[in-house]
Formats: structure tokens, C-alpha cells, sequence
């Protein structure tokens, strides 16, 4: 624990890394990512009642100024405008019985938190009466209180609204395969030149626990770090959704897990999400990724 490293007498030169990750740990006890995620996903009724929701509470998880993204309906920045966009949600579907399926926390490098889940919409739709199943992943982005300043929520809105799947409206396998494998799609430990060319030349990557990476060479540094922490990497997608924007560009989501095994022979098993943001052209200006970065292989001795 973060208490037990302080019996060390060289804890003074222990990594900025482990600094930041043991005050995440000390961070992430004074909130509920779990209760957050279940009054979103159930637009505020915490009393299990599927007929009812609450869009005052619902409304409370941002900042005053808060903004909501969800497929399907007219970003909501404000209070007010939040509360009908979850009275518009309730509209479609009642009773609503959504579950969370994965929750990972994050403590940000400046300490600002943030939360990715997946999670089902699941209920029955009003228009017709028949049942909804809609997996979803929502990325929430908040203070240091942990009120909540942007969310963007994933999920397939034709699916809810009719019951018919839409078609795919950009090839987001090959960007999803090419991103978890860190560009190597098999061939052996990623090619991180590859990876890096999923981006723009200015974009950035944010990893738990660390700074960001901005531009092509910081980017392949990152990647190159990542490599270097396995001797066999076999990562596996659970969900992908892929969304595009109203003005063309392109956004992505999908729950993924990081497997494989590290240079000293163990095996890891690591759950994670990750959200993408990308130009019409499907080049990433802006990522963001979720997981337990205590639960990897340690990182490489810095140079």
C-alpha cells in the first residue's frame, strides 16, 4: 500500500510514476465510481423502481455547466438542458433496467478523475413495446470532486429506437485490432511506427497515471515503453462501438483486454477501455484509455 512504502529509507528516489499512481490509489477511496455509474446509466432512479427515473439527481452528477454527448440527441450543456435530455431518454424506453458490465477509475497526472464503463440499456422500448439490449460505453471526464464536466456515451441509438442494428459507418475493426496491438496485428510485439500512424502529427494519447503524449515522436516513445513491459502480447475486444458526429468526424469506444506475458514469465490479465477521437479522414486527433496500470507488468528501468 502507499502507507507501507514510506518504511522504505530510499523512498525519496522511488519513480514519479509510482508517486503518481500511489497517490491515485489514495485519491480513488474518496469516491464512488460505482454509484455514479449505475445513477447514469439509470438516469438517477437509485431505488431500483424500472418505471421511474430521477432527472434531478441525474442532472447533479455534472458541474453546473456540465455537457452531455449521447448518440441520437442534441449535446445538453447546463443543468436544464440535461434534465430533457434524460426526460427525452426516459421518453424512449420505460421501464429501464440498465446494468454496468465493466467500471475503471482513473486518477488523471493532475489529479482530476475520470471514469470509462460499459454497460447495457436494457428495458422496453415505448414506441412499439418490445424489449431493448444496447451495449454501451460512456466516458465521463470531472473535477477533482468528482462532478462530472463532459460525458460521452457510446451506444447504437437505431438500435433503440427500432431494433435494427446500424451499419457500421466506418471500418472501426481495423482501427480498433491496430490500436490494442499497439500496431502489430500479430507480428510479434507491436510495431509502434505503425501504431503511431493511427494519429494525427499533433495528437495526443492520455494513459493512466502519466502526463500526455503529444506528436508522432512522443507517441512512439509511448508505445515503445508499452512494448517493452512483454514478451508476448495477445490483447482481445469485447465491444466496439464506433459513432459518427453529426459534422463527419469519427468517435470510437471499445472494451478490450490486455493479455499476455512479461519478460520475467508472468502472466497478466487486465481489463480496459479505451475512447477515440478522430478527424473525418479516421486519423486520431485525441484518445483516452482506461485500466489498472499496478495491475501490468512494471514499465522499463528509464534511461
Amino acid at each position: 500500500s502507499c502507507a507501507d512504502l514510506s518504511q522504505f529509507s530510499d523512498f525519496a528516489r522511488m519513480t514519479k510514476v509510482l508517486a503518481v499512481l500511489c497517490l491515485a490509489a489514495l485519491a480513488l477511496a474518496d469516491w464512488n465510481p460505482t454509484l455514479i455509474a449505475d445513477t447514469y446509466i439509470n438516469l438517477g432512479e437509485l431505488n431500483r423502481d424500472p418505471n421511474t427515473v430521477n432527472c434531478t439527481r441525474y442532472a447533479q452528477l455534472f458541474t453546473s455547466d456540465g455537457i452531455l454527448h449521447s448518440p441520437g440527441i442534441p449535446d445538453a450543456q447546463g443543468w436544464s438542458s440535461i434534465i430533457a435530455a434524460c426526460q427525452q431518454s426516459h421518453s424512449q424506453v420505460n421501464p429501464l433496467i440498465s446494468f454496468q458490465t465493466l467500471n475503471i477509475p482513473v486518477m488523471s497526472w493532475n489529479t482530476e478523475k475520470r471514469l470509462g464503463f460499459s454497460w447495457v440499456i436494457n428495458g422496453v422500448r415505448t414506441s412499439d413495446g418490445q424489449a431493448v439490449y444496447a451495449p454501451a460505453i460512456t466516458a465521463m471526464f470531472m473535477n477533482r470532486n468528482a462532478q462530472t464536466e463532459e460525458a460521452w456515451s457510446f451506444y447504437d441509438d437505431q438500435l433503440i429506437k427500432t431494433g435494427v442494428a446500424t451499419a457500421p459507418p466506418f471500418n472501426s475493426t481495423q482501427i480498433t485490432n491496430l490500436y490494442t496491438s499497439l500496431g502489430g496485428l500479430g507480428k510479434g510485439v507491436g510495431n509502434c511506427s505503425a501504431w503511431a500512424q493511427l494519429f494525427t502529427s499533433n495528437a495526443t494519447n492520455n494513459e493512466p497515471g502519466v502526463p500526455p503524449s503529444m506528436g508522432w515522436e512522443s507517441l512512439t516513445a509511448l508505445c515503445t515503453r508499452r512494448v517493452n513491459r512483454w514478451a508476448t502480447f495477445l490483447p482481445s475486444v469485447q465491444v466496439e462501438i464506433p459513432v459518427m458526429s453529426w459534422n463527419t468526424e469519427k468517435r470510437l469506444a471499445f472494451q478490450w483486454t490486455i493479455t499476455g506475458e512479461s519478460k520475467d514469465g508472468k502472466s497478466f490479465v487486465v481489463p480496459a477501455i479505451s475512447v477515440l477521437f478522430m478527424q473525418p479522414d479516421g486519423l486520431i486527433y485525441n484518445s483516452w484509455d482506461w485500466w489498472d496500470d499496478r495491475a501490468l507488468p512494471p514499465p522499463p528501468p528509464a534511461n
